[in-house]
């Protein structure tokens, strides 16, 4: 069983110098061999966004100063590392942002696994705040939906959906929501490899979830105050402290990763010394 670590769209803001401590961030998507195929955690952009963008999602792109590399979409890595796209399986997302779902309709036959609220979310958006960011482009193929509900399950304290058994690998939905109404982080079981959690865009920024010398971003004051005043950003500063907890007490079991810090990504990839 091979786990890849990909980045599926490079991301170039001043804001990004705020929320993740650089001017560059990345897209982390994770690809796993299991017995029914691969799957893959969030897609990142997909190939018409870069090709053929709407008027919304050009302005998206503009505005996180994507390079619009098609190198960098899920499919291009996948065949690259010599998959067909229709090796996967199973997509798992955190939410439907666009740089997060693009790449959905390159996987037509793919089963996507979606926490409920989150469904919800998009299939009857209460705001602008809930209309706007999702595109109906990227699941106008129709997908194979299948979202996931909470039964009472528990994963380190945490509330989840059920485990769904892939063979050796496990996953599991935790809710983290605040970005988005059901943003989840994607808990996931590797043989020899313990729980990774994959949590999205619950933090931004290393230093946040550090159980040892939490910290913010060197210019996150310039922002503080929207961060106060923002619902949102509210409640997604009270994960952080859980998630510091949780490696505090399960850091030999449980490693945490986000979606848009290069260094979170760059831990999978540059050999440890």
């Amino acid at each position: 069983m091979r786990v890849h670590h990909l980045n599926c769209g490079t991301i170039n803001t001043f804001g990004g110098v705020a929320m993740i401590g650089a001017a560059r961030g990345v897209t982390h998507c994770i690809l796993i061999e299991t017995n029914d195929g691969l799957l893959l955690v969030d897609t990142g952009s997909g190939t018409r966004d870069y090709i053929a963008p709407t008027f919304l999602m050009r302005l998206f792109l503009t505005m996180s100063g994507s390079p619009r590399d098609l190198e960098e979409t899920a499919i291009s890595q996948i065949k690259q590392l010599g998959y067909a796209p229709e090796d996967v399986k199973h997509i798992v997302l955190t939410h439907f942002h666009y740089d997060h779902v693009g790449g959905l309709p390159d996987f037509p036959q793919a089963k996507v696994h979606i926490y409920k609220d989150e469904y919800e979310a998009v299939t009857r958006p209460q705001d602008m705040y809930e209309r706007y960011p999702y595109r109906a482009e990227h699941w106008a193929h129709g997908p194979d939906w299948v979202a996931h509900s909470l039964q009472g399950d528990r994963w380190f304290g945490f509330e989840c959906t059920p485990p769904v058994n892939l063979g050796p690998v496990e996953f599991r939905l935790v809710p983290l929501p605040g970005h988005t109404r059901g943003h989840s982080g994607v808990a996931l079981h590797l043989p020899g490899g313990g729980w990774l959690l994959h949590c999205g865009d619950a933090y931004t920024f290393h230093g946040d979830v550090d159980p040892q010398n939490p910290r913010h971003p060197p210019y996150y004051r310039l922002f503080r105050p929207y961060f106060h005043l923002n619902k949102a950003f509210r409640q997604i500063g009270k994960h952080s402290p859980r998630l510091r907890a949780l490696l505090r007490e399960h850091g030999d079991e449980v490693t945490l990763t986000c979606s848009h810090d290069p260094r979170e990504l760059d831990k999978f990839l540059i050999p440890q010394s």
